[in-house]
């Protein structure tokens, strides 16, 4: 991008970016305001609730000092933590907002880009940024989640994808797969990419390395953490006993349903409310945008399904963020153009004010 294209999406971003981070405050008060009795400790925590505290031990013990669970974690958010941390003053807490709020923004400013690059409209682009910022779960993106650098390093592997810019789009791919497990996912618009009749002939093996390059990245991880901790798949078996083993996500979602009127219909009944709301949008996304977008965005919510316990599945969610664009062009339309930013705002106080309380895990 040129320093002109740079300024000119920070003018869009800027506001959404601050405005994201007022609601999560917001939610933070909410949950300030609910509190009857002990605060819950995720309140006590602030931005380093739930996951983060995870990442500040990692930063400080690293997986030695940890016990088994902390190899879910894959290392890359830590990593780019401590190169912030050895350069800024303020230490591991410090040095792990720095870096998410900072990923977020840039994630911000190259969806923009992709935006624009693909269909030249500001509107569809300004639409998509918000759309983002106040996606309900986008709360993580304050918080000390790996989120942040993870969506700039896939809304940036996508944009290299789109100008087939094979070797760069490769390099993305492996760094958002150590980040999170999720950037495996990645072979999959990087095979529509490369397949699509418009594709240039040349750069084979440039090619098959943005293919290839998020699942061999990953894999290298779960590797090294399954022979230095002496378990087979050690990040893949510790995140099945928490999250139980996978399921069928068609067989799963049909149970869901038959949550909505059950006892549990404030727990996995809601996550099937948040599953059907996710739907209508893919297939919105489907539509209106090229395959590889609703490809990628529809295996992290398959993904998301198939595990038996269904806690963080609008986190994961957000994993597949071309998910925005159906949101954008959703929010195009002349009667949802107020409603859809509304409720996504309404929602985005909520889940950040339910996670600080406890009810609900992000």
């Amino acid at each position: 991008m040129s320093r002109q294209g740079i300024r000119d999406a920070l003018v869009v971003v800027l506001p959404a970016w601050v405005a994201a981070r007022l609601l999560v405050g917001a939610g933070w008060l909410v949950a300030e305001l609910l509190v009857d009795g002990d605060e819950p400790r995720a309140l006590g925590r602030g931005l380093l609730a739930w996951d983060g505290d995870w990442y500040r031990s990692l930063m400080v013990h690293g997986y030695e000092g940890m016990p088994l669970e902390s190899v879910r974690f894959f290392p890359g958010y830590v990593f780019l933590s401590r190169a912030v941390d050895a350069v800024l003053p303020g230490g591991q807490v410090t040095a792990l907002l720095v870096v998410a709020n900072l990923g977020t923004l840039v994630a911000m400013v190259l969806l923009h880009r992709l935006v624009l690059v693909e269909s030249s409209d500001v509107g569809v682009a300004r639409r998509a940024v918000w759309a983002l910022a106040l996606f309900p779960p986008a709360f993580v993106l304050v918080w000390a989640y790996s989120e942040g650098p993870f969506l700039a390093m896939v809304v940036g592997c996508l944009l290299l994808l789109r100008r087939e810019r094979w070797w760069e789009a490769a390099l993305l791919a492996a760094g958002a797969a150590l980040v999170r497990p999720t950037g495996a996912l990645l072979v999959v618009p990087a095979l529509c990419a490369v397949v699509r009749p418009s594709a240039a002939a040349r750069g084979l093996l440039g090619r098959g390395a943005a293919v290839v390059a998020g699942p061999l990245a990953a894999g290298g991880y779960v590797l090294w953490a399954s022979v230095h901790f002496d378990e087979p798949f050690a990040p893949l078996t510790v995140q099945r006993r928490l999250r139980g083993d996978p399921v069928d996500p068609v067989r799963r979602l049909w149970e869901g349903l038959g949550e909505l009127f059950g006892p549990d219909a404030l727990g996995d009944g809601l996550h099937i409310v948040a599953v059907a709301a996710l739907i209508v949008v893919l297939m919105v996304l489907a539509r209106s945008w090229p395959l590889r977008y609703g490809a990628f965005a529809g295996s992290c919510l398959v993904v998301a399904l198939a595990a038996d316990n269904l806690n963080s599945l609008e986190r994961y969610s957000l994993n597949g963020v071309p998910i925005v664009l159906g949101v954008a062009t959703m929010a195009g339309h002349r009667r949802l153009g107020g409603l859809v930013p509304l409720a996504s705002g309404l929602a985005l106080v909520a889940l950040s004010a339910a996670a600080w309380s406890g009810s609900y895990v992000p």
